[in-house]
C-alpha cells in the first residue's frame, strides 16, 4: 500500500505494473515520489487496463509528462473501478489535465 518515496524508478514501476495486471486484491497503492519518469508510467497505465481491483492511486511527483498522461487516461477509459486517482506534482501541462479529466468518469476524484 504505502511505497511512497522508495525510488522505485521505472524499472520498478514496470514490476508493480505487472503485478498490478493480474492482481485481484490490492486495493490501494501509493507509489508517490518514486522517480517512476513516463516509461513507468506508461507501465502503470497498461496495468490499469486490465486491473479491476484497484480503487485508489497516488502517482504524484514522479516526472510523468504529457505523453504518459495520455497513456493514463486511455486505460482510464477501460477502467471501471478506480476510484482516486492522485496525479499532483507532475510535468503536465492544461492539455494532459483536461485529457486526463475527459477519461475518467464523474464518479472519479481526480488530483491534478
Amino acid at each position: 500500500e504505502g511505497l511512497q518515496i522508495n525510488g522505485i524508478g521505472a524499472k520498478g514501476a514496470q514490476h508493480i505494473g505487472e503485478g498490478l495486471q493480474i492482481n485481484k486484491a490490492l486495493t490501494t497503492l501509493n507509489l508517490a515520489w518514486n522517480s517512476i519518469h513516463n516509461q513507468g508510467a506508461q507501465h502503470i497505465g497498461k496495468a490499469l487496463k486490465s486491473n479491476m481491483a484497484l480503487t485508489t492511486l497516488d502517482l504524484g511527483g514522479n516526472e510523468i509528462g504529457d505523453e504518459s498522461a495520455q497513456h493514463i487516461g486511455e486505460a482510464l477509459k477501460k477502467n471501471t473501478v478506480l476510484t482516486t486517482l492522485s496525479i499532483r506534482n507532475n510535468e503536465l501541462n492544461d492539455a494532459a489535465k483536461e485529457a486526463l479529466k475527459a477519461a475518467v468518469c464523474t464518479e472519479v476524484d481526480l488530483q491534478l
